[in-house]
């Protein structure tokens, strides 16, 4: 009677095993900083599936949020002021190259109302674990508005010019390993896809301020 019953387990763990694999790269973290006039915390996991990510960043800290009308809609002042925030973003997109990840997503909620429904782009670089560290982890962090673009660029003085529906990759000429990032023709839309890693200037976390972990 015990073969059968080894054959019913056997068969069990068969049909079992795809639940518990690796469903794609991933990437979290819970780490403080204070750089650039903010202080606070970033909280975040994401995990690509198919062709596309899902999970959820936080941030909480204190920030210097300037009034002026950079936008030209005639709305805002000159100064700046020192603001609590705290944020979370739904993230919608995950790029992970070796110890480096990028995700962004909508702010989905906000203490300052300003933000929400704007995309947010978070960068990390894993440096490893313990005495096998090859360095510290580092992040880099931002916020961008969505802008529809009405028109087309073209050379002012090349009547005609078809420059913008070519297509390239760009990438940074200082970094030999940097490979490069698809040109786009969208709405102008910022996610994890628009910057190179190389691009990116990642601040490194001091010594005991968090962890940063990126599995390709």
């Amino acid at each position: 009677m015990r073969k059968p019953l080894h054959f019913v387990f056997l068969a069990l763990l068969l049909i079992t095993a795809p639940l518990f694999a690796d469903s794609g790269p991933s990437s979290n973290g819970d780490f403080s900083f204070a750089l650039n006039g903010a202080s606070g915390g970033i909280q975040y996991n994401a995990r690509a599936f198919g062709s596309g990510a899902d999970g959820q960043i936080t941030f909480t800290g204190t920030t210097d949020i300037s009034d002026e009308d950079v936008d030209g809609e005639g709305t805002g002042g000159t100064g700046a002021s020192s603001v609590t925030v705290s944020l979370t973003v739904d993230v919608d997109c995950l790029r992970v190259a070796d110890n480096r990840a990028a995700m962004s997503g909508i702010v989905t909620s906000s203490s300052v109302p300003a933000y929400v429904g704007v995309r947010a782009v978070l960068a990390v670089e894993d440096g490893g674990e313990g005495s096998k560290a090859a360095g510290p982890d580092k992040f880099t962090w931002g916020a961008y508005r969505t802008s529809s673009m009405s028109w087309t660029p073209e050379d002012s003085e090349v009547p005609g010019d078809p420059g913008w529906s070519f297509s390239w990759i760009a990438t940074d000429a200082e970094r030999f390993d940097d490979v490069g990032v698809p040109s786009s023709h969208g709405t102008g839309s910022v996610d994890c896809q628009s910057f190179s890693f190389g691009s990116y200037a990642f601040e490194a976390l001091p010594h005991g301020s968090g962890n940063i972990q990126v599995k390709p």
